[in-house]
Parts: C-alpha cells; structure tokens; sequence
C-alpha cells in the first residue's frame, strides 16, 4: 500500500476506504437523530388543508372569496345570479329551499377524519369564476361525511345532515 492512500486524521492512520465509510456512517447517523429530533413539518397545500389529518381541526368546505358561481347536486343545479341563488329548470325546490340549501353548503365545517368513508349518498360539484370545478362526495356512514377525491381525504360534516345539504 503507498503512503499516498492513507490518510492520518486526529491520530488515527485509515486508508481513504477507511475514512470514506467513516464519514458515510456518521452523516446516517446524524440523520437520524436529526428526524427522530425534528421531524419533518408537513406543508400545506394551496387550499390550506394540511396533509395529514389533525383531529379537533374545524374547517369549512368553501372559501369566503365570494368566487362560487354554481352547485350541481344530482340533476339539481344552483346558479348564483344577482347575489341571488337561483335553481335551474327543472327544480323541485321552492325559492326558500333553494337559498337554503345554497346557503348551507357555504357554512359548512367539517373536521378531518381517519374513518372510511361508506354507502355514498351523492357526488357535488362547486364551479367558481374561473372555469374552476371542484368535485366532494357526500357519504352517509359511519356518519354524514364527506371526501375530497383529490386529496384522498375524509371529513366529518359539522352541524348539518344530508336532508338540509340535499334539499329532501
């Protein structure tokens, strides 16, 4: 072996071999410690939604930018005309209904859940300004919740049951 291959570090003599899996080791368990110290945050998405559910966390479905032009509920849909929430033909709601159910929908919290979801109800569709579309599935066990298809994620509706968000 030449001399050139070993190197001498704190008074240790290791061939670079040597000191390669030295310095490999200690970075692995430096982080290590660093993830059990801290570990890493979890970032939020543009909707403020965090990515992992956090229970006793209250939020609403949709935001008070006044950006929502319409609801599609089955063949039911609300158009927002006027600042008046106004059911297109054919309807089977009365005007109050209508609002009602309008103004339901844009109250409501829910809180994330780990339960799964089971026995759907119905599929809703938001459209905001925008061309923007945004699609939850009403389900109606173990309790009256919701899930957002996109974020794969489960919510139990707060204060409202199917019948008041259905216009039954």
């Amino acid at each position: 072996m030449k001399v050139n291959e070993k190197r001498k570090i704190f008074g240790l003599t290791m061939t670079r071999r040597a000191w390669n899996n030295v310095l490999v080791y200690a970075i692995l368990i430096i982080m290590v410690v660093f993830w059990y110290v801290a570990p890493p945050v979890k970032e939020e998405t543009e909707s403020g939604i965090a990515e992992e559910p956090v229970s006793g966390n209250v939020i609403g479905l949709i935001p008070d930018d006044g950006n929502l032009k319409s609801i599609q509920i089955d063949q039911l849909t609300l158009a927002l005309k006027d600042q008046q929430w106004r059911c297109q033909a054919p309807c089977r709601l009365s005007e109050k209904a209508v609002q009602s159910v309008a103004g339901n929908w844009l109250a409501l919290t829910m809180e994330p859940t780990n339960q799964a979801a089971e026995n759907l109800i119905t599929e809703v569709y938001f459209r905001f300004a925008g061309g923007e579309e945004a699609r939850v599935e009403l389900y109606a066990e173990p309790e009256l919740m919701i899930r957002l298809p996109n974020q794969q994620q489960n919510y139990k509706v707060k204060e409202f049951t199917a019948s008041q968000l259905l216009g039954h």
